[in-house]
């Protein structure tokens, strides 16, 4: 049976966010900040998977901070005892996670919802680390107004009413929230 090494999953997380962020042209990131790049022409699907893309791009972020914290914000699931084992050999955080868990297999894995994660920030990872109290706060605040405005209207059904990209929201809202998310993956 094939054993899967998570090891290193906070950083590919990372890297996963990014390439979400950033690979339909509307932002860029170089040296560690998201900054504007264009915005190309888009037809109404293109920009409804800009929303989905980039909001799932902060939700993987912020999970990936939370894991190089070592804040243990997934639970086991039931039922998942198929597939690739799972062992995070050079993670001793993680390793003795996943043993107090008792997850064997990648597929026990449940990395739970965009709540869930903040939820975890809010009550395990701000405040315990030094990072700046205002900031924690816009980020819980921004990832609210996400979870209300884009996250789950554009994740499951095409409204065309979203098929169009705003820029200002893009500027006032996403990117601030990249870049702090940035800031505390890299504190």
């Amino acid at each position: 049976m094939k054993t899967i090494d998570i090891s290193n999953i906070a950083n590919e997380n990372h890297n996963y966010a990014v390439h979400l962020a950033t690979h339909q042209n509307v932002l860029t990131y170089k040296n560690g900040i998201f900054m504007l790049d264009k915005l190309p022409e888009q037809d109404p699907f293109q920009a409804v998977d800009f929303w989905r893309d980039i909001s799932l791009a902060s939700e993987i972020l912020l999970k990936s901070c939370l894991l190089k914290h070592h804040i243990a914000f997934f639970k086991k699931r039931a039922h998942g005892e198929y597939g690739s084992k799972v062992t995070a050999s050079s993670n001793i955080w993680l390793q003795a996670t996943l043993k107090t868990l008792q997850i064997d297999y990648i597929a026990q894995i449940n990395t739970g919802t965009i709540s869930t994660a903040i939820k975890s920030a809010e009550e395990s990872l701000f405040g315990h680390i030094s990072f700046d109290t205002q900031k924690s706060k816009l980020i819980s605040e921004m990832i609210y107004i996400i979870i209300r405005t884009r996250r789950n209207r554009n994740n499951h059904f095409f409204f065309s009413n979203q098929g169009s990209i705003e820029m200002s929201e893009v500027e006032m809202l996403f990117l601030p929230l990249l870049n702090m998310l940035e800031d505390l993956y890299n504190t």
